[in-house]
């Protein structure tokens, strides 16, 4: 009987067996599924192999992070879980008696036998459960099944796969991932470096324009100059107002990172915009938890919300806007999703450059985007876009998700 890396919980080490059947089906989603299937895999893997459910959970407890529940343990895997199995060393080092896989089987019997009589996922029941009290009788019935479980052959037709595969597959997997993210960090720093050099060098000869500009403003008379002024004027400003926002990537204002009231914020963001909201026949709905907290700056979150806000209504007529949010993992998940247009999957991934915009030329700096990206990295978060639907060619809606600390009362 092949198992998973010997793991410990509770101070109990477990050799914990390892189905063939989910090692195949894990490594084929991997290669082949995008993450929203990879997403409803992990559920159907989870729901159908506990020993891999109870491996994975102690992977997650080991690293201090405790999943509540099936849907927080997918995303810890999503997040952090296969990075560390890609790194982990499955030789029992030290191991001068591995631990017992029959036995291994028993404790899972129990927690499984207690999940079902409390109602609730087996996640939950080991977030919950005391191993040192559980029950000394076993339920015969799902012994059974599960030691079948255990045993059973892989449906998979020619060599069969090892854990030493499925690290191999991972650690390409999570490389890739991993070189986009650094690709994209390093042209953000670029743009900073150009920002701090660009300001000094634009900045003084735009001041000397505006400055120019309103001298002989003041004096003119005929109407045809006037206009002429006034434009040149107001686009010497217009240029001031793109250095002055690029130099958030430079040098971004001091933040004093404290405890904020997430519903507050979001609340506040939108009275700032509800006559712009109400002029494009925009509805928005908060659904969160009022008493979830956050690390961060109430002007930068405010300005970082309210420039998110911006790009829906800015791509939308009409139609609504919902803003949710969760706390999970010591982070908390906000989502803010429109019904609009979607962007192309094309252009996804360049909507976080500074002046990039999908809307025609001309209408905005296109910088709110970037603006956001610039405050959720201070706050030590992360944001990502994604299109509401599969269809690539006619995507329908956006949903923005942003990463936060969660602050939690002492």
């Amino acid at each position: 009987m092949q198992t998973w890396p010997t793991i410990t919980i509770q101070h109990r080490r477990l050799a914990l067996p390892q189905v063939a059947k989910t090692l195949n089906r894990y490594v084929t989603g991997v290669i082949k599924l995008n993450p929203p299937e990879r997403t409803a895999q992990l559920l159907k893997l989870f729901a159908d192999d506990p020993f891999f459910t109870t491996w994975v959970y102690a992977l997650a407890a080991a690293r201090g992070q405790h999943p509540s529940d099936l849907s927080e343990l997918v995303q810890w895997m999503n997040e952090f879980g296969q990075t560390h199995i890609a790194d982990l060393d499955p030789d029992l080092v030290g191991e001068l008696q591995p631990p017992d896989a029959a036995d291994s089987i028993t404790l899972i019997t129990a927690l499984v036998a207690n999940s079902r009589t409390a109602d609730h996922d087996l996640v939950a029941e080991l977030a919950a459960c005391d191993f040192a009290k559980l029950p000394a009788t076993v339920d015969a019935e799902i012994h059974d099944a599960l030691t079948q479980l255990a045993a059973s052959p892989t449906e998979q037709d020619g060599p069969q796969l090892d854990f030493s595969d499925l690290q191999k597959v991972l650690r390409w997997d999570t490389l890739e991932d991993s070189f986009q993210q650094q690709l994209h960090t390093q042209k953000m720093l670029a743009i900073k470096n150009f920002a701090y050099g660009a300001s000094h060098e634009i900045n003084n000869p735009l001041a000397n324009i505006s400055t120019r500009g309103q001298a002989l403003l003041y004096d003119e008379t005929d109407s045809d100059r006037q206009r002429s002024l006034s434009t040149i004027v107001a686009q010497a400003f217009r240029a001031n107002a793109m250095i002055a926002d690029l130099m958030l990537f430079a040098h971004p204002p001091t933040m004093k990172l404290e405890r904020q009231n997430l519903q507050e914020i979001f609340q506040r963001s939108v009275e700032e915009m509800a006559l712009q909201l109400e002029a494009n026949n925009i509805q928005t709905e908060l659904t969160g938890d009022s008493n979830i907290h956050v690390v961060g700056d109430t002007n930068g979150l405010f300005e970082m919300f309210k420039a998110l806000l911006q790009n829906c209504v800015d791509a939308m007529e009409a139609g609504n806007i919902t803003i949710g949010w969760t706390a999970q993992l010591d982070q908390v998940r906000i989502e803010i999703a429109d019904n609009g247009p979607g962007i192309a999957t094309d252009i996804l991934p360049v909507i976080f450059d500074p002046f990039f915009s999908g809307r025609e030329a001309g209408r905005g700096l296109g910088f709110g985007l970037s603006k956001a990206w610039r405050i959720a990295q201070i706050h030590h978060g992360s944001i990502e876009v994604k299109n509401l639907t599969g269809d690539s060619a006619n995507p329908t809606g956006i949903c923005v998700t942003v990463h936060l600390p969660e602050s939690r009362e002492s």
